[in-house]
């Protein structure tokens, strides 16, 4: 191994693009300190026929700490006739899926009928590509979708890849039937290096500098 590699291994190995937890992407442009959140589509399914969101909310809950991201709180984005989607998954920042690509920027692009920048829901827990039909319970701006929320004979459900409002909202179904659920994230921050670590990286870039001078030179 020549020196710049072994130096680009070094500033790699400092974790300087991951939480604690490395299943906690960071999304890529975020700046130190900078507030996201997460959300992925269960790989798991489950049918639709309590009306309790306490049930929706441990299933999301499972799905992640399965996936090893049980420090995290996460509530399944649903509704129920006692809670709207939009109270009980609270959006407060940038929303990406677990590919890293920004699904929404904020509460009200998240739930003003559609996902602008036209990406989906479809990675799962594992940050595996899904294409899933998906409980809501839910009208396209997070309320409950009334005799058809989570916990009734029938309640709407969505399609992960879409970000129409049918991300949402695409049909309804008996609830007898299982699918997955939408899994939100308490809000995370992009970490912040501490002065040793911007220490160790300047050092690292200046030493891949000289090398490569050397090597122009020789």
């Amino acid at each position: 191994m020549n020196k710049p590699l072994k130096v680009l291994t070094l500033i790699t190995a400092m974790g300087l693009s991951g939480t604690a937890n490395a299943v906690l992407i960071t999304p890529p442009g975020l700046a130190p300190g900078e507030t996201y959140q997460l959300v992925f589509v269960t790989s798991g399914t489950t049918t639709a026929t309590s009306s309790d969101i306490s049930y929706y909310n441990n299933f999301a809950q499972t799905a992640a700490s399965a996936a090893g991201m049980g420090s995290v709180v996460w509530h399944a984005i649903g509704s129920t006739l006692s809670i709207d989607a939009n109270s009980n998954a609270v959006v407060s920042a940038k929303v990406y899926n677990m590919s890293g690509e920004l699904v929404a920027t904020g509460f009200s692009d998240f739930w003003d009928g559609n996902h602008t920048v036209g990406v989906g829901i479809d990675f799962d827990e594992n940050g595996m590509p899904r294409n899933f039909n998906v409980w809501t319970g839910s009208n396209t701006d997070g309320t409950d979708a009334g005799s058809f929320a989570l916990g009734n004979e029938r309640a709407v459900w969505a399609e992960s890849t879409l970000s129409s409002g049918a991300w949402i909202n695409r049909g309804t179904q008996y609830t007898t039937v299982s699918y997955s659920l939408y899994a939100l994230s308490e809000p995370l921050s992009a970490p912040i290096p501490e002065p040793e670590t911007y220490a160790m990286m300047l050092a690292g870039l200046s030493l891949v500098g000289f090398a490569a001078r050397r090597r122009v030179a020789d």
